[in-house]
């Protein structure tokens, strides 16, 4: 396998905190629906209803393998406008709004509000959350615009409910505990946002986070992922995920679509505080 700087970050234990222990299962998979959302959606359209609680559609049966279809905002229909990113450089904003949506019923009902349609407020949704992810607790722009969002910054602003997240590089030998307990998240109800990237023999630029998808669930050997910039909702086997080597073809190439047209998946947010709060990760 050609290097990855992740690989060396990871050789020298750089980003590597201690992984998380395993979600409680269940606990966090529905996010509680306050009184007046549950009035509010009970004379609405059953579809929209349903993207209201669900976002995600991880409800709904998991596409097949290689054949992806869209992941579509809260709106009445079928066709309601798909999850898209809305520039080059806002894939880790639209997952980062996914994740937000998902575990929030409130703001999901307000981007089907949106007085100007939901793709709109899901672009304003996005820049909204890209000026949090690459500013500073002062204000202060500490990342470009141009380079998307780095993962501190998206660990920071990351929320799925009451779950706050911590970046942990997948590189080194850590990698496959860092892609397991990505897995064990996701098996327990948790999404994951996942960076994606290359290796050096696609050149130096290649071998950095380059792309930011989301890991919206996982069981029965099967993980989903949410692609923003196609806006759609794949599945990959849970064995091409780890890349433990003994996937077949057809697998790696649906796990490099569903990461964006990347084949690795170079960082991840982990749920650190899963357990409660009561012992946060450093």
């Amino acid at each position: 396998m050609a290097l990855r700087l992740t690989d060396v970050l990871g050789a020298v234990g750089a980003f590597a905190g201690r992984v998380p222990p395993e979600p409680p299962a269940g606990r966090f998979a529905r996010p509680p629906v306050p009184a007046d959302v549950a009035a509010a959606l009970a004379g609405l359209p059953r579809s929209l209803r349903g993207r209201v609680l669900d976002p995600l559609a991880r409800a709904e049966r998991a596409p097949a393998v290689g054949r992806p279809r869209a992941l579509r905002l809260p709106a009445a229909g079928a066709a309601a406008p798909a999850a898209r990113q809305v520039d080059e450089s806002t894939c880790g904003s639209a997952v980062l709004a996914m994740l937000l949506l998902a575990g929030d019923p409130r703001r999901a009902l307000e981007l089907a509000r949106w007085p100007g349609g939901p793709t709109a407020g899901f672009a304003a949704l996005q820049r909204s959350l890209k000026e949090r992810t690459n500013r500073g607790p002062l204000g202060l722009r500490t990342w470009p615009d141009a380079l998307g969002t780095p993962p501190w910054g998206a660990a920071r602003v990351a929320r799925y409910g009451p779950v706050r997240y911590a970046h942990r590089v997948v590189g080194g030998r850590r990698a496959p505990a860092v892609l397991a307990a990505a897995l064990a998240s996701a098996r327990a109800g948790v999404p994951v946002p996942l960076f994606s990237g290359g290796d050096l023999g696609g050149g130096a630029a290649a071998a950095v986070p380059r792309h930011v998808v989301l890991l919206t669930s996982a069981g029965d050997g099967t993980a989903r992922l949410y692609e923003p910039s196609s806006g759609r909702l794949h599945a990959v086997p849970e064995r091409a995920l780890l890349g433990r080597g003994d996937e077949a073809a057809a697998e790696r190439a649906a796990l490099t679509a569903a990461l964006g047209g990347w084949p690795h998946v170079v960082w991840a947010l982990l749920p650190r505080d899963a357990n409660g709060g009561r012992r946060p990760l450093a």
